[in-house]
This record gives C-alpha cells, sequence and structure tokens, in this order.
C-alpha cells in the first residue's frame, strides 16, 4: 500500500498503541488502577444487591467484549443471527445505534430500508444484510429487552454489545477476545473493565486463536486475486481491514481511513482515490456511501466480514441446547 491518504482519529491511534503494552501504558498506569477501582464499585453496587438488574422475560444473548475498539463482535452477531434462523429460531436484534438520533432510549425500527441518519451505521446495515429481523435501536438496553419480550415474546434476543450494561442480566454473555499484549484497563489499555472480573461474568469467552475466526472476506462484486485496489473505511481497527484485504489477494494501492462511525459525508471525502480502480469499502461504510454524490463514479465492491466459531456445529449445538433451557425456565407455568 503506498500511502494512507486521510489519517486515522487520535482516538483510533490511541487504539492501534493500545495492542503493545509501551512505555506510555505503564506511565499511565496509576490512572489504569483508579478506573479499575471505579468500576469494581459500579459492579459491587449490583453484586451486593444494592441495585437489582433487569432479567429479560425472553431468552436474551448479549455477544460482547471487554476491550474498546473493534474485536469482531458484530460480525460475530450477524453470523449467529444467520445461524440461528436457519436452524429456525425467531431472533430479534437489538444495536446502541451509536452516533444517530435513535441512540438515546431503545425504538422498534420500521420494516424496509432505513434512513443511515437517523438510525446509525451499524442498524442501518443490520436491516440491509438482515432485512426479514425485527430490530431494536438505542443504548438502553433494559428498555430494548421489555420492548422486545412485548412485541415479540417467542423471539429470541440477540444484542450486539451491552455486556457493561449492568442494569441488564442477560443469559448468555458470549465475548469477543482479540489477542493482545496490553491487558491494562482505560487509559493505559484497552479494556473497559479487568480482564479476570469479565471473564467471571461472561458465559464463554471466545479466543481467536482457540475458539472463532474471522472468515475470508466475501465481495460484493467480487475481484480477481492481484487486482489492484483503493480502500476507504470508517471502522474500529481499520488496519484489521486493510490486512483482510491483502490477504485475499488484492493490492491495496491508497487507503482513506475515517475515524469509526464518522458519517462519510465531507467533500473531499474521494480525494486522491483514482476512480479508475475498484474501491473497497465495508458494509457498514457502505450504507452511508452510497448517498454520497461522489459516489456514483467509482466502482465499489462491498466487503462482507463474519466472525464464526471454529467449529460451528459443535458451537451452535451447544448454544441450542442453551437456549432450549432458557425456553422452558422462561416458560410460565
Amino acid at each position: 500500500m503506498s500511502a494512507t491518504i486521510t489519517p486515522i482519529s487520535v482516538k483510533a491511534a490511541i487504539e492501534r498503541a493500545w495492542e503493545e503494552k509501551g512505555h506510555l501504558a505503564y506511565i499511565l498506569s496509576p490512572l489504569s488502577l483508579l478506573y479499575q477501582l471505579g468500576w469494581r464499585t459500579y459492579l459491587a453496587i449490583y453484586e451486593f444487591g444494592l441495585k437489582k438488574p433487569h432479567i429479560p422475560t425472553i431468552p436474551t444473548i448479549v455477544v460482547g467484549n471487554f476491550t474498546a475498539g473493534g474485536s469482531g463482535k458484530t460480525p460475530f452477531t450477524l453470523y449467529l443471527a444467520q445461524a440461528l434462523t436457519e436452524r429456525s429460531h425467531p431472533i430479534v436484534l437489538s444495536t446502541s445505534g451509536y452516533g444517530s438520533p435513535k441512540y438515546h432510549g431503545a425504538t422498534l425500527a420500521p420494516k424496509g430500508s432505513l434512513d443511515v441518519e437517523e438510525w446509525g451505521d451499524e442498524s442501518t446495515m443490520f436491516r440491509e444484510l438482515l432485512p426479514d429481523l425485527p430490530l431494536i435501536v438505542g443504548h438502553d438496553r433494559v428498555a430494548a429487552a421489555q420492548l422486545a419480550a412485548q412485541q415479540f415474546p417467542d423471539h429470541i434476543l440477540l444484542m450486539d454489545d451491552g455486556f457493561q450494561h449492568l442494569r441488564l442480566k442477560p443469559d448468555l454473555s458470549l465475548i469477543i477476545e482479540p489477542d493482545l499484549e496490553n491487558d491494562f484497563c482505560f487509559p493505559a489499555g484497552p479494556y473497559r473493565e479487568p480482564k479476570s472480573v469479565g471473564a467471571r461474568r461472561a458465559t464463554r469467552v471466545l479466543t481467536y486463536d482457540e475458539h472463532i475466526q474471522p472468515l475470508p472476506l466475501l465481495l460484493n462484486p467480487p475481484l480477481p486475486s492481484n487486482t489492484k485496489v483503493n480502500a476507504l473505511c470508517a471502522i474500529g481497527q481499520p488496519h484489521r481491514f486493510l490486512n483482510s484485504l491483502q490477504t485475499i489477494g488484492l493490492q491495496v494501492q491508497k487507503a482513506a481511513l475515517r475515524p469509526d462511525h464518522d458519517p462519510l459525508t465531507a467533500g473531499n471525502l474521494f480525494a486522491n482515490l483514482d476512480p479508475e480502480l475498484p474501491l473497497v469499502v465495508t458494509a457498514k461504510d457502505y450504507v452511508k456511501l452510497k448517498n454520497h454524490p461522489e459516489s456514483q463514479y467509482y466502482q465499489i465492491s462491498i466487503a462482507n466480514y463474519l466472525v464464526a466459531p471454529k467449529h460451528p456445529e459443535e458451537f451452535l449445538n451447544w448454544l441450542e441446547s442453551q437456549i432450549h433451557e432458557l425456553r422452558k425456565e422462561k416458560t410460565p407455568r
């Protein structure tokens, strides 16, 4: 790759630095201890019963992580939604709608295509990729669980993120854990809570070396190996996206990297990107880019990225057994 034409955000640069336990991490480690103290206090309020979490009345699965930034939880949520639907389990999806007007509260999205400016990029992507599944958007996970139970009492609620939302006690917490050298909490490292504490609360911690793996990128339309391309993305951990393109044999010439959840409306967004070369973007970014007036001049190929279990049949059989038990527990007698 010859150049990165748009600098990544300070946030993205910090997330990249978090992957290593360098000098800055040790300098900031005292602040990390203070953060840990605050988190443990917050957790203790619930563990000692000073506050009671909401317990959903329908089977509820959270796909979360211990860390900030891109870990693969959204691609794994997509995989689970598809796999469980194929096994005849009715699914209702929940996502935060980060950066959109729907972020606060919880709202059932209408059927059909969504306006990305109103509903957010990830919500719109879920609707594009899984158009038949009901979708609840909003950061209030308790309200989302209550709404799902009211509107879809026979469904399974599948939440993208929300593990640290202690007001809700999900039935199953599946944690996507990247292999990181830096295990410090904020601000010295990427962890939202101490790893050992989170592992104690999780149903299963899924690591890339043992349990899960990224599937090869699927491009729509497909491109032959060795094709010279440009790339544009506004996601967490953008370098992983670029590495994935190189893994499938594409020759990335230039990349425009924007902050995660960037609206991709800037007038100079396509500056220095040659329209003669295919432009590869993520599915999450395409829902925003397709409305940009300059996108019509580019041959855009959409990269669909999924994370799946290394042993899918074994994992899905286990998950179905858990769901079966949950349905028995939650069925009124």
